[in-house]
């Protein structure tokens, strides 16, 4: 072949080869921005959506849903739904569940309204007697679970129909009012530098879990047993101490959500707090959709909430039927996670 063929040859040859890395640079570089995109998607979408939707029920009702006494209201009744919320994020991290929270969240009420109403307990004592019962109770649930090796879900699922049964032997399944002391239903109207009492306790509860969680060495062992039980035993982390506080967590935090409760109704009445249960978890689910994808985090939790308590506030105001607003939030919530577990499969 003569020399000018062959060099004509190496020379197309490098041509095309000049070609093909070009357009795999190009490939490339578009499967990086769509990468990127996705995980800005994944981490921040439902904050993206958490401002659309402000703004479209701002746009609507701007005189009603933007006021100042809207919002401390929303805020006053989201406040036992963060305390819940953020009492489940410990046990969720751990990789457990605990469908119990809000029936030993009513027997802390009729427990805690029935020492002062009957037995004239003063309200703070009758306070930390519950909280110190609830811890005991959670943390005997905790060590079921751990030596039983029973699901958390079968032994919470138990737990909850024997506390539902020992709260109906303690009220009676009646309203108790009676003797109920101002400075306890204070609790839901007093402010302190402008903020609701109720808001500045689940604050300060959801902080409390968060130094717990993040910047301690027992919350991230607890991290690493939700990542992988056997790991983390392996490494000698004491899993089963671990997971017990878990449930001494969701315990504290039942009657912290029974105290805001009672205090806004001034009373104890069947039924308050059990259909908090759903939101609860459906705030931490939600919160795994921001700022660390598929992990559990107080952040998350406190942006799933208010994502809850925003939608919930704009569909009444704008005067939607009250049914409507839990369709809404279930449909959100399974397209909330099932797009973020889309989105992080796509990154992998």
């Amino acid at each position: 072949m003569p020399a000018g063929d062959v060099l004509g040859n190496e020379a197309n040859d490098l041509v095309a080869a000049a070609d093909i890395g070009a357009e795999e640079a190009k490939r490339h570089t578009v499967d990086r921005s769509d990468s990127r995109l996705l995980h800005l998607v994944s981490r921040f979408g439902l904050l993206a959506a958490l401002g659309l939707i402000v703004v479209a029920f701002g746009l609507i009702r701007p005189d009603a849903f933007l006021s100042v006494g809207n919002l401390q209201s929303t805020a006053v009744i989201a406040a036992p739904l963060l305390i819940l919320a953020a009492g489940l994020t410990v046990p969720l991290s751990l990789g457990e569940f605990d469908l119990a929270i809000t029936n030993s969240s009513q027997l802390s009420a009729a427990v805690m309204v029935t020492l002062i109403s009957v037995f004239s307990f003063g309200w703070v004592g009758a306070v930390g007697v519950t909280i110190l019962g609830a811890a005991i109770v959670g943390g005997f649930i905790g060590f079921l679970i751990v030596k039983s090796h029973v699901n958390a879900f079968i032994i919470t699922l138990g737990a909850g129909t024997i506390m539902a049964g020992v709260e109906f032997a303690v009220a009676g399944g009646a309203t108790i009012f009676e003797n109920v002391p101002v400075g306890f239903t204070d609790l839901a109207t007093r402010k302190l530098l402008g903020i609701p009492f109720p808001v500045l306790i689940a604050v300060a509860f959801a902080v409390l879990v968060y130094l717990v969680m993040e910047r301690t060495v027992a919350g991230r062992r607890m991290r690493a047993i939700g990542g992988s039980p056997e790991a983390a035993r392996l490494s000698g982390v004491r899993v089963g101490q671990l997971r017990g506080l878990g449930f001494v967590a969701t315990g504290v935090a039942g009657v912290l959500a029974a105290v805001l409760i009672t205090a806004q109704a001034s009373s104890y009445f069947p039924n308050a707090i059990s259909a908090q249960l759903l939101p609860a978890y459906a705030a931490c689910f939600l919160g795994t959709t921001v700022f660390r994808s598929n992990i559990f985090s107080i952040g998350g939790t406190i942006v799933g909430v208010v994502f809850l308590s925003v939608i919930q506030d704009g569909l009444i105001i704008i005067g939607v039927p009250s049914w409507t607003a839990q369709i809404v939030e279930g449909g959100l919530l399974i397209i909330a996670v099932v797009g973020a577990k889309l989105a992080s499969r796509s990154l992998t």
